[in-house]
């Protein structure tokens, strides 16, 4: 005969596709409710007085009643709202339109003169409160029913929310008044120590003190999930709790920014929690408004625009009011991709896309007579420290004169604003890749004094997701069964995402006044031993047993740290917060351009030896670590004409 209790699935679905309970009902139901509370109140009045005049009066009270509730509730639209997200505004809405109602009601009957003013009043206060009990209760009893009954099955997760915000309740509330996630919020964990034992919304508020056991047995239930309200938490406090639940096999998810929640799109709002949020911080917040005044109607070029920086400051660009957007880049298939990629968002936009080297002074005076670009982001560059170190003369030929010759025609064209993407790797160079990025901030700095143009260097390190991070390798690494390579266990890096990374470089277009090297506050260094194995732990391995780590030793230009100033860089600070200006000393144009002539010349005859010892001369800081050239530290050198 099965459970009495038993709903049959195909009616819960359909009760569950129900958006609404029908107006007509939830109009009759509000109707008798309120008059029941009538008709109760003037029974208790009647049963404890025991006055007759009451109940000779009943029936024209009560009709009395009925059309003052009715007209209340057509007028007021009340029974349109959904009984099942009722919030306690719209509770309060119903003890108005029910007080409302008492007070109608009772200068009627006071005008009439049927009852005493003492019992009318004492009727009138009773019918308030009885009335609004029974309303209010219904609503209680049909969302319970909805949530308990209905989707009894569905919340098979159960889940904590961490977090001391005003946003963790309102979160708790959602998720639980929402049947589409499946979650069910037992309890809400807190860092502060004082509220343990208090309840919010309803929930049973935990403390963390760092002991995982501890918690998991006072909650009494068996948790599945935790979920964090934002990246500040995840990643200070919380950390212990972190690798908690990596021990313990408890999920980890992030709500979504409270601006965005909202009941409909929620599951979508919950994400998992994937390595890259280990290394999350609060983003860089901009300015869009002043960007989009700043580039509004120009014309804007980008190179590089195929890679991994390039192509999301082209995708930022696309979406503001740019007059036509020029995408340039050396590589073909990438450059066919994203212009598949962005042509699918951003069909209207005017966007040409462009196949040249930046080398090439023809090519990319071409490119300038033809599209007279207001602004020019460059991007382009090679970036891979063994590679360029194995090919210095490549390096400088495609960083510093691909930069300069960019640079050059920004000048001759008279664009209004030239920035460039450069690294921390530039900062006390050990690689030749750091070198000739080094030796373009000069070349920039040095034509933004004999210059309208206002150029521009916005200086960050390493980023999220980008072709040959550390990242997508590991992930690799760790989904063939190991071994992991890390390269040294004591290196440390900055990391930022790539959307940091291009707020960033766009707010650099209207902060900056030309000359400026940008740099950006990353936070805590990241060491690259310890990112492994979290990395391993979240795909639910143990280091050194399910999976090896292996150290690989320091590759040639290689450095155990990355800094973002020089030794002769200080800073100051801007409107924004996460950003600061290098402030360098000013450089002799003419001494930097004699000196670059004779480099580029070296590079373009093959000419190594002299390329690296006058590379050496223009960055005395460039000092050469785990390579050939380190040869040209010890010992005093001649540049050869």
């Amino acid at each position: 005969m099965g459970n009495l209790f038993t709903i049959n699935t195909g009616y819960r679905d359909k009760l569950r596709n129900l958006q609404y309970l029908n107006r007509g009902i939830v109009f009759i139901l509000d109707l008798v409710l309120s008059c029941i509370g009538t008709l109760c109140a003037l029974l208790v009045v009647w049963f404890i007085k025991g006055r007759s005049d009451i109940l000779y009066s009943i029936e024209y009270v009560m009709a009395l009643a009925t059309v003052i509730s009715a007209l209340l509730f057509f007028f007021s639209r009340s029974y349109k709202r959904s009984i099942r997200f009722s919030t306690l505004r719209e509770l309060n809405g119903i003890f108005f339109l029910l007080t409302v109602k008492c007070l109608l009601l009772s200068l009627v009957v006071i005008r009439q003169e049927m009852l005493n003013i003492r019992h009318i009043i004492t009727c009138g206060l009773l019918d308030m409160v009885i009335s609004s009990f029974f309303m209010i209760s219904s609503r209680v009893f049909i969302v319970s029913i909805y949530h308990s009954v209905l989707y009894k099955d569905s919340k098979t997760n159960n889940v904590l929310v961490y977090g001391d915000n005003d946003y963790v309740s309102l979160l708790a509330s959602q998720i639980n008044g929402n049947e589409k996630i499946p979650y069910r919020v037992v309890g809400i964990l807190s860092k502060i120590p004082r509220r343990k034992g208090f309840k919010i919304a309803g929930l049973q508020v935990y403390t963390w003190d760092g002991d995982l056991d501890k918690l998991l047995l006072s909650v009494k239930q068996n948790i599945t999930h935790i979920v964090f309200t934002n990246y500040t938490d995840f990643n200070s406090e919380s950390n212990g709790l972190v690798y908690g639940c990596i021990e313990y096999n408890i999920k980890m998810l992030m709500g979504g920014e409270i601006q965005s929640l909202d009941k409909q799109n929620m599951q979508h709002q919950i994400k998992n929690i994937d390595i890259e949020d280990l290394l999350q911080r609060d983003e860089i917040t901009i300015d869009i408004e002043s960007i989009s005044q700043e580039i509004k109607d120009k014309v804007v070029l980008v190179t590089g625009a195929a890679g991994s920086i390039g192509r999301e400051i082209s995708i930022q660009l696309a979406s503001l009011d740019v007059k036509r957007l020029i995408l340039l880049d050396i590589s073909e298939t990438p450059l066919h991709n994203l212009e598949l990629d962005i042509q699918k968002g951003f069909s209207n936009q005017d966007i040409t896309f462009i196949l040249n080297d930046v080398r090439s002074e023809t090519r990319i005076e071409d490119v300038f007579e033809r599209n007279k670009p207001d602004f020019v982001f460059h991007a382009a560059a090679y970036k891979h420290v063994p590679i360029v170190e194995d090919n210095p003369c490549e390096g400088v030929l495609t960083n510093i004169w691909g930069t300069v010759n960019i640079a050059r025609y920004s000048q001759l064209h008279k664009v209004k604003k030239f920035i460039m993407i450069s690294t921390d790797k530039a900062v006390n160079p050990t690689s030749v890749m750091g070198a000739t990025k080094r030796i373009a901030e000069l070349c920039v700095q040095g034509l933004n004094n004999i210059s309208d143009t206002q150029f521009i260097t916005v200086r960050f390190g390493n980023v999220l997701g980008s072709n040959g991070s550390v990242i997508p390798l590991f992930k690799e690494q760790i989904a063939r069964g190991g071994p992991v390579t890390v390269t040294h266990p004591e290196m440390i890096r900055y990391f930022m995402t790539i959307p940091e990374a291009c707020r960033l470089v766009l707010q650099a277009t209207t902060m900056g006044r030309g000359g400026e090297i940008f740099v950006f506050d990353m936070g805590e260094q990241v060491k690259i031993d310890n990112l492994a194995r979290k990395m391993i732990l979240l795909s639910g391995l143990i280091p050194d047993e399910d999976v090896k780590i292996e150290y690989t030793g320091l590759r040639p230009g290689e450095k155990l740290y990355e800094e973002l100033l020089t030794d002769v860089e200080s800073t100051q600070m801007t409107k924004n917060e996460k950003i600061r200006i290098a402030q360098a000393d000013r450089i002799d144009a003419r001494e930097l351009t004699a000196k670059v002539t004779k480099l580029i010349k070296y590079a373009e005859n093959a000419d190594i030896t002299n390329t690296i010892k006058i590379m050496k001369q223009i960055v005395p800081e460039f000092k050469s670590n785990n390579s050939e050239f380190e040869v040209f530290d010890r010992e005093k050198f001649v540049v050869y004409r």
